[in-house]
């Protein structure tokens, strides 16, 4: 078989030498090699002892590959536990990236037959490696056929703009066709290995017309091509991938088709049995791995056909784990705030242990049969007030609160959720709206801010809303009270820029009414410089303000500073906001000399570098200073987003200026609308000013 997958095995060294001795040697053949009698019936016995004696040999040896792992899995195997220690082991080694699209494919079998979801291998994502894969006809049709039999083993989503979705894949192997109905690696006469590879990645579509009729076709020219002694050519392998296509199209290969000279295809493969339960490339051979784990393969996918359980590569859908998120925490003691941060986990407990470890914050966990649950935070403990008062916590998704069932060890995070974790009693609620009017406040104008506080309705199940009256609503240093309905009328007298609006519902000797709650409040004019805002980029600055992407520049007076091109750093700071990927508390150290710790962008810049969307200006400085150019903006924006590259020819009439790092990202950017050029020109050498990447940001807010 012409497999192309990797440059080396994948060693274990596994001794199994207590399987041996469970085995035994009741099915061992004779010294010589097992020679079928070509009247010899092929019954389920026959090829069950002849999988059970080389799954013997197999391990034995030890398990050298992921083939052999597949194989003996589909088997009905179990791997020991150390199989898929190394497996993993060796992703991290190579940060799960390979030379060649097939070396993903493999990876994405393996771990799809034991059960991993190859879409966060060790942190990996190999199934996206494989559909946006530029290098997928590197070494012929091979790549082709084992991306589609990788993307198909786990059902895998692929995105419809993928480089490479599984109906490219498949119009690009029927196009391959021969016209006698074979296939080859890349040009020439057609091969039974490689058109039995292609019927076996076809047989998942045979729902298609096309691919049906080209299966019909191949599996004609295969039965044409089979010898009298009932295979092709002197090698087990083409036998073995023969016996895998035909069952994985539900066809016999002991049919008549498939019988020459009263020799079929299981016939041929028994022949080439060894006397250690192995099987030999040709007839006059020892023990081959390779030709020893195609015939298991081909011994298993047989069994399966039989019993109509489906195709070797149809594996068992993985479960999928799930993904460490990016989410927002924040701790609310009895009395006031005591922490928040982003951090990337998995559920609501493992984003409170993270961020309390960032922050050096005591956490104390108690366990129970529900699960842990806090019990204490920065030395406030349960039952403070002599109640049923304690640690609550509730999550913010889309706008909405959610109040889980479910302990936080047990609460799966979803990207941009807001973990609030409160101290309160049954009493405690979480303010669900705040509403201010008018919707413009201006310096020096009264504003009223209207208030509700929302709770859980355990008999319902449904979230209530009612007005939040008595709780603190403080604007600057003006602090008012709500009345019965929730409102806090503001008198005259507030100051322009950008303020925060705080709700807090404190009481002395209790639990507060309801948890903090912040958000920012623009008090028009929210910058000394507002008039140097162009009018085109007025509603976007306010915008970015608003959501928390950009900051103003302070000084004696705040001012947003339109016309200053937008620094590396703040441009770093953006995009980390606008991808919802903020650093963490735990930041390990620089390796650039000009960012140091202790700048306000330090952590922005290490987070960028890691997520490779900036890089330094040289191997130990990163320019943090430094301006960003339009060209370097698209580039940046690419990366970020991961948008898929275009190959469109550019109609700028700069276009020749644009540098060939960046036309792709330009060509994309622009067609996507994210930025646009000025009079028929890019202009890929000029600086981007703040005012102009405020307008880039809200439109990319639609990416979100």
């Amino acid at each position: 078989m012409k497999r192309i997958l990797s440059s080396k095995s994948f060693a274990l060294g596994m001794a199994l030498l207590m399987v041996i001795s469970i085995l035994g040697t009741s099915f061992a053949p004779s010294e010589k090699a097992y020679a079928a009698e070509p009247s010899q019936a092929v019954t389920a016995t026959t090829v069950s002892e002849a999988t059970y004696a080389v799954t013997a040999a197999i391990l034995k040896q030890g398990i050298q590959t992921d083939w052999q792992a597949m194989a003996l899995v589909r088997s009905g195997n179990k791997l020991p536990a150390s199989y898929q220690t190394a497996f993993e082991s060796e992703i991290k080694t190579n940060k799960g990236t390979y030379s060649n699209v097939t070396d993903y494919a493999r990876r994405v079998l393996a771990s799809t037959v034991i059960g991993i979801d190859a879409t966060n291998i060790a942190g990996y994502n190999l199934v996206e490696k494989i559909y946006n894969n530029d290098r997928m006809n590197n070494l012929g049709i091979n790549g082709v056929i084992f991306s589609l039999l990788a993307l198909d083993s786990g059902h895998y989503s692929v995105p419809a703009g993928a480089q490479w979705t599984t109906d490219k894949l498949v119009s690009q192997i029927v196009s391959k066709q021969n016209p006698d109905g074979g296939f080859t690696l890349s040009t020439g006469a057609s091969d039974p290995d490689i058109t039995a590879m292609t019927l076996t990645a076809l047989s998942a579509h045979l729902d298609n017309p096309a691919v049906k009729t080209a299966g019909e076709r191949a599996i004609a020219w295969l039965s044409q091509k089979q010898q009298s002694h009932g295979g092709y050519g002197d090698s087990s392998e083409s036998v073995s991938q023969v016996i895998i296509a035909l069952a994985s199209n539900k066809v016999d290969p002991t049919e008549q088709r498939f019988t020459k000279d009263g020799h079929h295809l299981i016939d041929r493969l028994l022949s080439f049995r060894t006397a250690d339960g192995g099987f030999a490339h040709t007839l006059s051979g020892g023990y081959n791995a390779l030709a020893t784990e195609q015939a298991l393969q081909a011994l298993v996918a047989y069994q399966l056909y039989a019993k109509g359980e489906g195709s070797f590569y149809n594996f068992p859908q993985p479960v999928k784990q799930p993904l460490a998120v990016s989410a927002t925490v924040v701790i609310e003691g009895p009395q006031g705030f005591i922490a928040e941060g982003n951090v990337q986990s998995v559920s609501a407990l493992d984003a409170l242990k993270k961020l309390t470890s960032d922050k050096k914050i005591a956490l104390e966990l108690t366990s129970s049969s529900f699960g842990d649950y806090v019990s204490g935070i920065q030395g406030t403990k349960a039952g403070l007030y002599g109640g049923y008062d304690g640690w609550n916590y509730a999550v913010s998704r889309g706008g909405q609160w959610i109040f889980p069932s479910v302990g936080m060890s047990d609460f799966i995070l979803q990207g941009s959720d807001r973990v609030v974790v409160y101290y309160g009693d049954s009493e405690t609620q979480v303010v669900g709206a705040v509403t201010v009017a008018p919707t413009k406040v201006a310096a020096g104008k009264s504003f009223t801010v209207n208030v509700q506080k929302s709770s859980l309705n355990w008999e319902s199940g449904k979230v209530i809303s009612v007005p939040a009256n008595a709780v603190q609503v403080k604007v600057g240093a003006i602090t008012v009270t709500t009345d019965t309905y929730g409102a806090a009328v503001f008198p005259a007298g507030s100051n322009g820029g950008v303020q925060t609006l705080t709700v807090t519902g404190y009481s002395q000797g209790k639990a507060p009414s309801v948890a903090r709650y912040t958000q920012r409040l623009l008090v028009s004019p929210v910058f000394a410089d507002q008039k140097s805002i162009s009018s085109w980029a007025t509603t976007s600055v306010q915008n970015a303000i608003e959501k928390g992407l950009m900051e103003g520049i302070g000084g004696s007076v705040l001012n947003f500073a339109p016309k200053e091109n937008i620094t590396r750093a703040q441009f770093a700071a953006l995009l980390l906001r606008l991808t919802n990927n903020l650093p963490s508390g735990a930041t390990s150290a620089s390796s650039f000399s000009d960012v140091k710790s202790d700048a306000w962008y330090y952590g922005y810049v290490l987070k960028a570098k890691e997520l490779g969307i900036l890089e330094g200006v040289t191997a130990t400085t990163f320019k943090p200073n430094g301006i960003i150019t339009r060209q370097d903006m698209a580039v940046m924006i690419t990366r970020a987003f991961k948008l898929q590259d275009s190959d469109s020819a550019s109609t700028f009439k700069d276009r020749n200026s644009i540098s060939s790092y960046a036309l792709s990202s330009v060509n994309v950017v622009t067609e996507s609308g994210y930025m646009t050029g000025f009079n028929g020109a890019f202009d890929p050498s000029g600086a981007v000013t703040r005012e102009m990447a405020a307008v880039v940001a809200v439109r990319l807010l639609n990416i979100k």
